[in-house]
Parts: C-alpha cells; structure tokens; sequence
C-alpha cells in the first residue's frame, strides 16, 4: 500500500473512531436529558395530582371506583399511571393497571427521600411522599415516553445514516485530497529518476512559496546531495586520472632503465648505479601508494582510537625518523614558552594519524630547507596549544598558497624535489578531522612557516 491510500485509510478510520465516539457520545448525552426531562414530567403530574386531590376533597370519601374514574380520565389527558398507597399500612387505595408491583423497599426508600424517581424495565417511575391533614400518602406516578423514544429512533437513524455515508465519502475525499497532496512528490521523483551520473549537474525546481515547506526543504536537501556527489564524482575521476598519472611515470622510468640496461653488457660499477636508481625510483613509487592507501582510509571513515597522547613524544619520534632519512638535517626544538604548561602537550587525537600529519610537515620543510636549520616552537595563545614549524628553503609564492593543499599539487620552483604531491593533501585531512587550524606564513627567498592551533581542552 503506497502512501496516498495509506493517508486516505488512516484519515478514514481516524473520521470513522473520531464521529462515531461524538454520535454515539451525543445520542447517550440527548437519551439521558429526555430521561431527565420525563422524570421531571412525572414528578409535576405526582404534584399536580396530590395538591388536585388530596387539598380538594377528603380521602374518606374518595372510593374505589371514583378513583377508577380519576385514573381513566387522567390516563386520557397525560398517557400515565397513578397509584395511591397508604405511607403507614402501605395500603393501596387506587391500582393502576400496569402489571408492576412496587416492592416496600421501594415505597420504604420514597418515603426517605420525599421524591424519588426510578425505572422498571422500560417504564419510568416517580414516587411521592405527600403529608395531608388526613394522613400521609405515597403517591406513584409512571409511564413510558413514547414520544421521546421515538425521538430517539429517529434521531439514531439519522447518526446512523450520517455515518454510513460520512465514511466512504471521507475516503473518497481524502483519496482526492492525498493526490493532490503527493503530485509534488511524484513530480520530485520523475525529475529524480532522471538524474545519472551523466548528468549530475542537474538540480530540481525549488518551489517559490513563502514559510516553511516540507517539497521546498526536500528538493533543497536533494539539490545539497548532488552537489555533494558531483563534487565526490569529480574529485574521484581528479585522484583517478591523477594517481594514474603518479604512477605511471615511475613506472616507465623504471621500465626504461631496465631495457636501457639490457642493450649492452655492463660493469658491476654502472649496474650499482642503475640499481640505485631503480631504487630510488622504487622507493618513490612505493611512498606513491602508500600516499593513496592513506589517503583512501581518510575519505572513509572517521578517525579511530581518538585518546590522549603527547605531542612531543610524537614529535621525537617523527624526528627520530627523519634524522635517519636525513642524516645532515639540522632541527631546533624549543618548548621553553609552554614549560610553566606542560599538560598543554597532552592532545585529544589518534596517534597514527597525527605522527603522519607532523611527519609529512616536517618532511618538506627539512626537504627545502636542508643544508639550513628547521625551527620547530611550542607557544600557548589563550590557552590554546600553537606548534609553529619554521624552514630556510625557497618559501612559496601568493599564488601558490592557494593550491599547496590540492591533491598532487607540486609548485613549478620546487619540482626539482621529489615528492609526490600527496603528503599535504593527506595532512590537511588528518587536521580537519582533529579540528586542529593550520596557519601559513611564508615568503619567496625566505623561508616558510606552518603553525598548528590546537583546539581547546574542555
């Protein structure tokens, strides 16, 4: 059941529950007022009858038949029964033919409470206890209410025909109103269902209404999707083209060198030299893919195994590393600014990932800057942990400021220098998912300089 006839169904049997409950509530409401309304009847006929009767004429001479007369012509005027009884001997002094016999407790319970109306079977009741200078009398009053309760039938019959025809004609209407209330939906998921990754650039009509709407919110929210694929579609065509690119010039160096090799013999002395090359070719093959193999966990998933760690042992370990790669490298660390607030260097991060981050920083600016000295200082900015990471090599210039972030950008001035243009694409990843601001000053001739702002601890 799609949810047009699910709407209409459920709007039917909530129309169906809701005037079926306030029918049935007003027919039990209007049945006890007519109720009400006749015992009230009754008891000014009981009144009206004891003050007739009983302040006229004295009860002696009132006799069996004279009584039989009084109740025929009074049965002809009001459609009712009296009954006369003694309040003492509970004697019955006028019979009215109803064929219900009223037990003492009932007369016993008129007598308590002056006034007492009560039913028998279908036959309502009034009894009356009437004090006269000739004794004290039960006077009953009863009879059925014909007219209401034909009142009653018909106002049940017309409840019952309303809601008969009330529940298809809501569903009919509500049908008709659920499709006029989809047609938007349907129109958003025809102009959808063309949509493929051929034509991604396409965007749905945004409905020009005023205020919220739930068709203006959903073609919004579906436009912010496929900006977001496109730009994920773009970006992976991007790293496919270029990564192909990356790694297809080593490999056809490498490939060259060996046919190259193989044309003629050679001495051990040239084939150590080829093998240096192949290595070092290798070497920067390797780092290629292992540039995309991080990359690639980066754009899947979140950061795992988040902790706290030190940043200077990460620090020392990275430089540990780089000491062996670059033994004539020459790097300053100075944390003396942070030394009154040493817990500043506890950070909230993954170690793996952040080792990586600082590893790939430190990495160019020894790269550039070797034979000089790399800087490396720790400051605390309204208590907020800032590295700044300082080079002596070539610096980059406005335009190129832009772009060092891009994936397998490699600025003209510094191709000279291997790399792969991956290790600061993978950094400004790992700082984005750490919430950790990169900052860099750098100046062509000058020099570089990458600060890192931790986020505050909580």
């Amino acid at each position: 059941m799609n949810l047009k006839n699910k709407l209409s169904v459920n709007s039917t049997l909530l129309f169906a529950f809701t005037v079926g409950l306030l029918m049935a509530g007003s027919f039990l409401l209007f049945r006890s007022h007519m109720k009400d309304l006749y015992f009230d009847n009754l008891e000014d006929h009981a009144m009206t009858t004891a003050l007739f009767y009983f302040e006229k004429d004295e009860i002696k001479e009132i006799n069996s038949e004279r009584y039989r007369q009084i109740e025929v012509q009074y049965n002809k005027i009001s459609n009712e029964s009296i009954r006369v009884y003694d309040a003492k001997t509970k004697k019955l002094y006028l019979h009215d033919n109803t064929g219900v016999k009223l037990s003492e407790q009932h007369l016993n319970a008129i007598v308590k409470n002056k006034i007492l109306p009560f039913t028998i079977n279908d036959r309502q009741f009034v009894g009356l206890f009437y004090k006269d200078n000739q004794g004290d009398f039960i006077i009953v009053v009863s009879g059925i209410d014909r007219a209401g309760n034909r009142q009653l039938e018909a106002l049940g019959l017309m409840f019952l025909l309303f809601y008969l025809i009330g529940i298809p004609l809501n569903y009919f209407l509500g049908t008709f109103l659920s499709k006029q209330t989809f047609r938007p939906f349907e129109e958003v998921i025809a102009k959808v269902n063309t949509i493929t990754t051929e034509n991604l650039h396409s965007r749905l009509e945004i409905p020009q209404t005023s205020g919220k709407d739930e068709i203006k919110e959903l073609a919004t929210t579906f436009n912010y999707l496929l900006e977001r694929l496109e730009n994920g579609v773009m970006i992976q065509n991007n790293f496919l083209k270029n990564a192909s690119h990356e790694l297809k010039t080593p490999l056809t160096i490498i490939i060259g060198d060996i046919e190259v090799s193989l044309q003629q013999p050679r001495t051990t002395e040239q084939y150590e030299e080829i093998l240096k090359t192949l290595k070092k070719d290798t070497l920067h093959l390797k780092a290629t893919l292992d540039g995309l193999l991080v990359l690639s966990g980066l754009e899947l998933s979140e950061p795992q195994q988040m902790e706290i760690v030190r940043l200077d042992e990460i620090l020392w370990n990275v430089l540990e590393k780089k000491a062996i790669e670059y033994p004539e490298s020459k790097v300053s660390v100075n944390l003396d600014a942070i030394a009154e607030e040493e817990d500043l260097l506890s950070v909230y991060a993954n170690k793996h990932m952040l080792f990586i981050a600082l590893y790939n920083i430190l990495d160019n600016a020894i790269k550039f800057s070797t034979p000089a000295q790399v800087d490396i200082f720790a400051f605390s900015n309204k208590g907020k942990l800032e590295i700044k990471i300082s080079d002596q090599g070539p610096g980059i210039s406005d335009k190129d400021k832009e772009s060092i972030f891009d994936l397998f950008f490699r600025s003209d001035t510094t191709r000279h220098i291997q790399g792969q243009g991956l290790g600061l694409f993978i950094t400004i990843q790992i700082l984005k998912l750490h919430n950790i601001n990169i900052k860099v000053d750098s100046e062509v001739k000058k020099g570089t300089s990458f600060i890192l702002t931790f986020p505050q601890k909580n």
